[in-house]
């Protein structure tokens, strides 16, 4: 906050003219006319003050997974590519959520991190691009037998930059610290490409070794790896210089979570299986979902994915898709605070199918968002069977196919006009 005193200063003139009695005509420029001339100066000071918000973080993120190749003799853990596509890999041993023991996994490790945050680091006479910064929660699997975990480390970093515009591209090398429960060293160094609404694609090589205080064990192994970030913003040094008002914005649209109610037309009990009739047989979550337009037509065109995409019509017509690509149109009713979105999104893994939808979609712009949906889908639910939710059932592929309705609830749901988007991205500083 800046406080300062304002001053403020005025001078009023008054003047009269009086004519001389008797004289019926101009009097000119040497003799003028009669005049009174009064003049009034003010002079008023008061104190004020002016709230200043800046994003003063580097970077600011929700999550972070990656793949790692360890070469480990062990079996994987099984995250495959990105850390997340074959996290929820069912079609396997009966009754695991989470599928293990894959001898023959590329991806045999992971990482997981949790609300990471940055802050420039100002020393070497203030040299710019050095952060300091830590994750709530940083776990390294070497394999399934092999894993450290902190929830107390601190990583100092430099950025080299290779693109400087909306989606960034950056080398990262760094090294990092944890003391609790697992104490080590990680040194390494990161290729970063996006902050483009929170998405980023990452590429990673290091060596990190220490001890679990939990297994009383000593783990340290090379690796190389792929991840994917989600709701993860990345600033440069000129950012945290501008105000949030002239914050530079990405995407059309950027979503925590979206809820959805189903109500599918076709012949099916409920998605838990209850012998209660409900009018909502299925549901829908979206985890970290972000929408970018499109240079093309009108400019109201988007493409965008979502992280974690459960979909189901009903009992044993359950979905789960990591990345799906979605295309969208939206047009405008009432100003921005209604909208419709027809759209089309293709999910290819582990599940196999399309969904086309049209979404009625009022915005709060407080962060909340409630839509009516109307759509189909139709495919397959491929490696997915959730033993967590139906634990009688023996894992196998299902077919289904369903035109639906629906309610859905964003929350953390932030849109912004394709306009407002194009003209932020013209003035982005350079």
């Amino acid at each position: 906050m800046d406080y300062y005193t304002i001053t403020a200063r005025d001078t009023t003139v008054h003047e009269t003219a009086k004519n001389i009695p008797g004289s019926a005509a101009d009097n000119g420029v040497v003799f003028p006319s009669s005049r009174d001339i009064q003049i009034e100066r003010q002079t008023m000071s008061y104190d004020s003050s002016s709230e200043r918000d800046y994003p003063a973080f580097m970077r600011y993120g929700f999550l972070e997974l990656a793949g790692l190749v360890t070469g480990s003799g062990y079996a994987g853990v099984g995250p495959g590519l990105f850390g997340a596509y074959s996290l929820l890999d069912t079609l396997g041993p009966a009754g695991s959520f989470v599928t293990k023991n894959r001898p023959n996994n590329i991806f045999k490790g992971m990482i997981v991190r949790v609300l990471p945050i940055e802050f420039r680091l100002r020393w070497f006479n203030d040299a710019r691009d050095w952060t300091i910064g830590t994750h709530l929660m940083e776990y390294f699997a070497r394999s399934d037998k092999d894993y450290l975990l902190s929830f107390a480390n601190v990583y100092i970093k430099k950025r080299y930059w290779i693109r400087e515009r909306i989606p960034y591209i950056f080398a990262t090398p760094f090294v990092g610290f944890s003391l609790a429960p697992s104490l080590y060293v990680n040194a390494g160094a990161e290729l970063q490409f996006g902050s483009y609404g929170g998405m980023n694609l990452r590429a990673y090589a290091g060596y990190i070794g220490g001890f679990d205080l939990t297994t009383k064990k000593t783990v340290d192994f090379p690796y190389v790896g792929l991840g994917v970030s989600v709701l993860d913003f990345t600033n440069r040094v000129i950012e945290t210089e501008r105000q949030w008002k002239d914050y530079t914005h990405s995407a059309v649209e950027v979503s925590a979570i979206d809820l959805m109610g189903i109500h599918a037309f076709t012949q099916t009990n409920n998605l838990f299986d209850t012998t209660l009739h409900l009018p909502i047989t299925g549901a829908g979550i979206r985890i970290a979902t972000a929408h970018f337009p499109l240079p093309v037509a009108d400019g109201h065109f988007w493409a965008g994915t979502t992280l974690f995409n459960f979909f189901s019509t009903g009992f044993s017509q359950s979905s789960f898709s990591v990345l799906p690509l979605r295309i969208g149109y939206r047009k405008y009713f009432i100003a921005e605070d209604l909208s419709l979105e027809p759209s089309i999104e293709f999910n290819y893994y582990p599940s196999l199918y399309v969904n086309v939808s049209a979404k009625l979609k009022l915005d709060t712009f407080l962060g909340y968002t409630f839509s009516l949906v109307g759509g189909y889908a139709g495919g397959s639910t491929g490696a997915f069977v959730s033993s967590l939710l139906y634990s009688n059932l023996s894992p196998q592929s299902v077919n289904f196919g369903s035109i639906y309705m629906g309610v859905s609830f964003g929350i953390k749901d932030y849109m912004l006009t394709p306009e407002r988007v194009a003209i932020e991205r013209a003035n982005e500083p350079q």
